[in-house]
């Protein structure tokens, strides 16, 4: 479970600089003012463009590559819901970093979702998935594959 909480907390906190990052990019870039088609190219051209967009869109990618390790070791029922603690760091960062008014309301909301996070990972998780597998033993939701089609719709047989 320990791998899993490091890569999550790097996940989330690339995840929440990155926001931060891009929206202080969009806040030079201007707001969306015109739908019309070039108008859309020649915005978004303008906001692929800006650094802090392209940081933040690089953290964004250092997120899901994160989330993809923390996939590989553990259920999506606990990798995903841990990610919901990058809701308090992007709290934090756009007080400080932003100057954004947060209200109490919202930080309330905040703090559950913190506690959540904490009830996730007390439950720990299984640090394998497929390990029932890969010992032969069928989990919940696994297929019996013992018959494979191929394109032209003929049955085979595979022999364990």
């Amino acid at each position: 479970m320990f791998r899993v909480i490091v890569a999550t907390l790097i996940a989330t906190s690339a995840g929440a600089v990155g926001q931060i990052l891009m929206r202080r990019g969009m806040q030079i870039v201007g707001p969306l003012e015109s739908y019309a088609p070039l108008d859309l190219v020649a915005y978004f051209w303008r906001a692929l463009c800006q650094p802090y967009v392209i940081g933040g869109t690089i953290l964004s990618a250092v997120f899901y590559f994160c989330i993809l390790a923390a996939l590989s070791w553990t259920d999506v029922t606990v990798a995903i819901p841990l990610t919901a603690i990058e809701y308090g760091f992007t709290a934090v960062l756009a007080v400080t970093i932003l100057k954004e008014a947060v209200p109490p309301l919202r930080w309330a909301g905040i703090v559950f979702v913190v506690i959540g996070v904490v009830l996730i990972s007390a439950g720990g998780g299984d640090e394998a998935p497929g390990a029932h597998q890969r010992k032969g033993r069928a989990g919940p939701g696994d297929a019996d594959l013992s018959h494979v089609h191929d394109i032209k719709g003929s049955t085979h047989l595979e022999h364990n």
